[in-house]
């Protein structure tokens, strides 16, 4: 096996790019002419949740569900979650998973049982019971027609992610009032008497269809559910100016008041690390749910219009003004499926914070500039290392030879001893910060990763545990937050981290959108991926996720899939 070289990771880290893995609940120019191209990875979806137009399933996980899963009934969560147990009974050891608000699935049409479940519990095609209770097989239902839409596993991520841009931003359990707007948000600014009448008219016709913008914009200050999405050119629509001071919601000067609310007081950007999530519920009320610290994010189920400005309601049913924060956008970056031919280890992508390096061709002892390989670009590898005027070279498959220290290359530890035939396994090297997905002994995907930072101080020493485990239990997003656990580290929280295996612990693969350093350690201690990675990974191990489910746990029957972790 070949021997390892420590990378040197260079980076800029923004606090928000530090992601604990705790949660709230259910975390020349051009390529060298004669190198074959590497073919990115694509994930492997069953055929049930692939979107239109997706590739036909390759070494996919279970085989598809049978055609009668696609048929009706369907029963539709309404509550914020419902478990499917094996057995039609609140019972914890049997619990496979759980579907959450807006999700739905294929059942039988009658319920089987009323043990403690007055709706009757309903038998699930894809396998399990669920509770009535918790649902409908009413699709026509308000309470559905206004759920929580379902995450897109289509996309390069399952929702719209912002980012607050200011701390104090609200999260309101209803849509406020103007009155309750000036009272909470005492950055902005009231319009003039004179235009009061025009304008509530006006935001009666922009926030909801005329054909019933009477009814729906009264039923909207009691349930946002009932306010309608807007469009695509919406979502790009400034904010009421009359309304704001100049620039994204202006904080007032308040001086260093320690009297004053955390968010208010000047000096809060150089004490961000004091204040704890506990804090930003304090002044909470049947209007207020809590305020927000720069850089958290939270994720969009639809955006509306009322009184003038444009909002965001979250997956969790909250709202939100959207002028206080930044779209997120999910990086394109992927990784390599291995066929063992044109594509093998060992594999390597540039990384860290150059945009590019360059191979060269080695004539004698001189080497000769020969292409210029982009930033995360793989590339394919011989193993042949060699050390040239001092530095060491790795041989490229065409020939040429590329700077060793620019590169994060593939080095997998040795498979499990007791590995079954086939059974698909996933190595971690937090060394190399790379990952490679295993069927049996055979490599079929390798990618970056970004593990947790390491440091000589105890309180900011996140590093990724090693050793061996199975996939505990996966889930399509999950809430990941947490307080600062020392100077410098800033209280976090991102809502519905995508495609999250846990492992062990609070540690778990997931993806990361947040950043886009993949091959430096970057995290509190989970596995970062790259979003498309963080599904293709998903989707590769078990326990399975059926159609319609938010989440999944491993069962004696069906073990999770084994994760081992490495340097």
């Amino acid at each position: 096996m070949l021997s390892k070289s420590a990378l040197p990771a260079v980076c800029s880290v923004l606090a928000a790019s530090l992601l604990a893995c705790s949660r709230s609940d259910p975390p020349g120019a051009g390529p060298a002419p004669s190198q074959a191209p590497v073919q990115a990875g694509s994930p492997t979806l069953p055929k049930e949740l692939a979107g239109k137009g997706a590739p036909a399933p390759s070494a996919a996980p279970p085989a598809p569900a049978p055609e009668e899963e696609d048929k009706g009934p369907w029963f539709a969560v309404t509550s914020s979650a419902a478990g499917v147990y094996s057995e039609p009974e609140f019972e914890k050891s049997s619990k496979l998973g759980y579907l959450r608000h807006g999700e739905k699935v294929s059942v039988e049409p009658e319920p089987v049982s009323k043990k403690n479940c007055s709706g009757g519990w309903y038998k699930v095609r894809s396998g399990g019971y669920v509770c009535g209770n918790l649902g409908t097989t009413n699709l026509d239902d308000p309470a559905v027609k206004f759920a929580t839409t379902a995450p897109k596993l289509d996309d390069i991520l399952p929702y719209l992610y912002v980012r607050n841009a200011k701390n104090g931003t609200p999260l309101y359990k209803s849509v406020p009032s103007r009155e309750q707007m000036l009272r909470y948000e005492p950055y902005l600014e009231p319009k003039k008497k004179d235009d009061d009448a025009k304008t509530k008219s006006d935001e009666i016709e922009t926030a909801v269809p005329a054909t019933n913008g009477a009814v729906l914009a009264a039923a909207a200050a009691r349930d946002v559910r009932t306010v309608s999405v807007t469009t695509s050119a919406d979502a790009g629509a400034p904010v009421d100016p009359g309304m704001l001071d100049a620039g994204i919601g202006a904080e007032p000067n308040t001086g260093s008041d320690q009297s004053k609310p955390w968010w208010q007081q000047e000096d809060i950007k150089d004490r961000l690390h004091e204040v704890t999530l506990s804090q930003l519920e304090e002044d909470s009320d049947d209007i207020l749910a809590k305020r927000m610290v720069t850089g958290f994010y939270v994720a969009v189920d639809r955006t509306f219009r009322w009184n003038g400005r444009l909002w965001y309601k979250t997956t969790r049913g909250l709202i939100t003004p959207s002028e206080r924060f930044w779209q997120a956008a999910g990086s394109k970056f992927k990784g390599v499926e291995l066929d063992g031919q044109k594509a093998k280890l060992p594999m390597g992508w540039v990384y860290g914070g150059r945009k590019n390096t360059s191979t060269y061709k080695l004539e004698g002892d001189e080497l000769k500039p020969a292409a210029t390989i982009e930033r995360f670009s793989a590339v394919q590898l011989t193993g042949m290392f060699q050390k040239i005027r001092g530095n060491d070279y790795a041989e490229t498959a065409d020939g040429t030879w590329i700077r060793r220290s620019h590169l994060r290359i593939t080095d997998p530890g040795p498979a499990p001893a007791d590995l079954a035939p086939n059974e698909r396994w996933v190595d971690v090297d937090l060394d190399t910060q790379t990952l490679v997905a295993f069927e049996g002994t055979r490599p079929v995907y390798a990618t970056l990763i970004s593990s947790g930072k390491e440091s000589k101080i105890k309180e900011k020493d996140h590093r990724t545990p090693t050793g061996e485990w199975r996939v505990r239990e996966k889930h399509v997003t999950t809430t990941m937050d947490g307080d600062g656990s020392a100077a410098g580290d800033l209280p976090y929280s991102i809502e519905d981290v995508p495609y999250v295996l846990y492992f062990h612990k609070s540690y778990a693969l997931h993806g990361a959108f947040w950043h886009e350093n993949y091959g430096v350690q970057m995290s509190h201690g989970c596995v970062n991926l790259a979003p498309l990675d963080a599904k293709h990974i998903f989707f590769f191990t078990d326990p399975p996720l059926p159609k319609g489910f938010h989440g999944a746990w491993s069962t004696p029957e069906r073990p999770g899939s084994r994760i081992v972790v490495h340097e």
